[in-house]
């Protein structure tokens, strides 16, 4: 079977929630300034396009009204350009693909015209990705590439991994098929990654490097590649991951001939997701041990494996697999002289293929018509602009010189007067901003630059008052499964309900950041221990309460949780969150889905 890649887990998202939230935190013990009036607008515009897209729309169009009024801030022209921006992404959530990418149109040429590298490299980034997604990969590279350039001006490198990393997903695509240059773009990333000391996001560039390889026809340095992700899983210890690569290992040594060994590897992954009672990945396991069992020879125990697999492939309506499965089947089936069962698993396979084509078809004309409703669109939109354009010169030819010199001369005069104006406002403007907020354009919460400024401040007078302080690590369990059967937008979205969820449960004074992938971090001033259990009980039940239904039928989503007390020898926040992690790894240890104590005196 063919290895899908994984999603990489990068400190902080793509985007910031504002082009305009890019400054540095105060230090510690300074107090921070308040959040201006276009930084709360833009905040709240991001967040309600990800909560309540449709609440977004009419949200955009009052602020825009009072454009006046925004545009005389020192950032005003970037952050009427950034509404749209964020009406963009709500029409692009509700399906407007149109309005979308019109927005984001306007919003490349609002960064454009007003030098706003921070802007034109989320405008890029939002339009390549639309563009991908659409099957325009010429346009999707030159938006990304064209985004990652300006991150790398900004000197912003977690921003530029993730652009990185999207370039090469595009390379790799097999439609694309570049697939030398993505593996030289996932390379940079692992040496990123091992410069950092990232062990889960080296095994992911691992990963990626052998799923490319074996795209490629190199299954000998797929192997390679492959060992080393499952390498860096033993080292980590998570024990799903573990088996997900141990998979794919299994499938690629079935394609090199050697069955016998891809069935040592598939043994125990087939027993850990019995054990771990995950249906969908146990399926997946079964249907890969049936094909290198029917290779062996072992007929019986292929069928056994991938009837198995096939139930429950039917019954989730994931004809892909299905039609793997059956087309497994036919080949055992017809290996055992039973040409009758054999001949039906084959026409099985047949009537989902041309189901999975006609599938295919249908979602290429919708997007060819798109494409083409949109190149019309800007046809007639640049001819009405000529004609407009000619109407002009002819009223401006007819107009006398006497009185055409007099305009130009009082347009002249009042466009002096306003750049002094607004250069003067500005300037003065410009010494009074000490500090701007720095946010996850994701989950729309702080990243973890401002989540651990703002424990390391909550520490300092926790220490000064001898009073008490608790952190919790929040982990999303099974993320990476999310994104390799539901797709990294499902992904997304689940992050994005999970902190909403986690926010809403928060007491006032607490505060909670995504610190990476699909980790969180909630800080609680003046908590003990026994009251972090309590808050973190409350988040655990919000992200077991979401409704996730709408991305898949049954899916359901949990979360994982340590929580740890600040001892009165521990003099920074990395020591008790390390601790807070230590007791999220024993929750996944002790089932997941739980909260789990750090101990409160150092152990012996």
């Amino acid at each position: 079977m063919t290895s899908r890649f994984r999603l990489a887990h990068l400190a902080a998202a793509l985007l910031a929630s504002s082009t305009l939230a890019s400054g540095t935190l105060p230090a510690a013990g300074e107090a921070a300034a308040p959040p201006s009036e276009i930084q709360t607008l833009l905040a709240t515009c991001w967040e309600t396009a990800v909560a309540d897209p449709r609440a977004a729309i009419p949200f955009v169009e009052e602020a825009l009204a009072r454009a006046a009024e925004v545009s005389a801030e020192p950032d005003g022209p970037s952050a009427i350009a950034e509404l749209g921006l964020c009406q963009g992404y709500a029409e692009e959530q509700l399906g407007s693909i149109d309005r979308a990418r019109e927005a984001y149109q306007r919003a490349v040429e609002e960064g454009e015209r007003l030098g706003d590298s921070g802007l034109l490299a989320k405008a890029l980034a939002q339009r390549g990705e639309l563009a991908y997604y659409f099957g325009d990969f010429t346009a999707a590279l030159a938006d990304l590439d064209r985004a990652y350039r300006a991150e790398l001006e900004l000197d912003r490198r977690s921003r530029q991994l993730y652009l990185l990393n999207a370039i090469a997903n595009v390379y790799a695509d097999p439609r694309v098929a570049a697939y030398d240059q993505a593996i030289d773009f996932y390379r940079q990333t692992l040496v990123a990654h091992e410069a950092s000391g990232d062990l889960a996001n080296q095994s992911t560039a691992h990963f990626n490097l052998g799923s490319t390889y074996e795209r490629q026809g190199d299954l000998a340095a797929a192997l390679a590649e492959l060992e080393h992700a499952a390498a860096l899983e033993r080292r980590r210890g998570d024990a799903d991951e573990l088996a997900f690569v141990e998979r794919a290992v299994g499938a690629l040594l079935v394609k090199l001939g050697r069955e016998r060994e891809a069935l040592a590897r598939l043994d125990p992954v087939v027993a850990h997701y019995r054990a771990t009672g995950d249906p969908e990945s146990l399926a997946a396991a079964r249907l890969t041990r049936g094909i290198a069992r029917r290779a062996a020879g072992d007929l019986a125990g292929a069928l056994d494996d991938l009837d198995a697999a096939a139930e429950r492939f039917d019954a989730g309506g994931n004809d892909r697999y299905l039609a793997r499965a059956e087309e497994e089947r036919a080949e055992a089936l017809a290996a055992r002289g039973d040409f009758a069962a054999a001949l039906a698993a084959r026409s099985r396979q047949s009537a989902l293929e041309r189901r999975l084509a006609e599938a295919t078809r249908d979602e290429q004309v919708t997007r060819l018509r798109v494409r083409f409703d949109s190149e019309k669109k800007e046809a007639e939109n640049r001819a009405l602009a000529r004609e407009n354009e000619l109407r002009g010169q002819a009223l401006r030819d007819a107009e006398r010189i006497e009185a055409l010199q007099r305009a130009v001369l009082a347009l002249a005069a009042i466009l002096l007067a306003l750049l002094a104006a607004l250069a003067g406002r500005q300037l003065r403007r410009a010494r009074r901003l000490h500090v701007l907020a720095m946010t996850d354009e994701l989950t729309r919460l702080p990243n973890r630059r401002a989540l651990l400024a703002m424990a390391r401040q909550a520490l300092d007078g926790a220490r000064r008052s001898d009073g008490v302080l608790s952190l919790l690590a929040l982990d999303v369990d099974h993320f990476k499964r999310v994104n390799d059967t539901l797709g990294h937008e499902a992904g997304d979205v689940v992050l994005q309900r999970v902190a909403q969820a986690a926010r809403r449960a928060l007491r006032d004074g607490d505060a909670i950041g995504r610190v990476g992938g699909e980790e969180f971090l909630a800080l609680l001033p003046a908590t003990t221990l026994a009251g972090a259990l309590e808050v973190g009980e409350r988040l655990r039940a919000a992200v077991a309460a979401l409704d996730v239904t709408d991305l898949a039928p049954g899916f359901a989503v949990t979360a994982s949780l340590g929580a740890a007390e600040r001892r009165a020898d521990e003099m920074s926040v990395e020591a008790v969150a390390r601790r807070a992690d230590e007791a999220l790894y024993r929750a996944k240890q002790n089932g997941r889905n739980r909260v789990e104590p750090a101990p409160p005196q150092q152990e012996t």
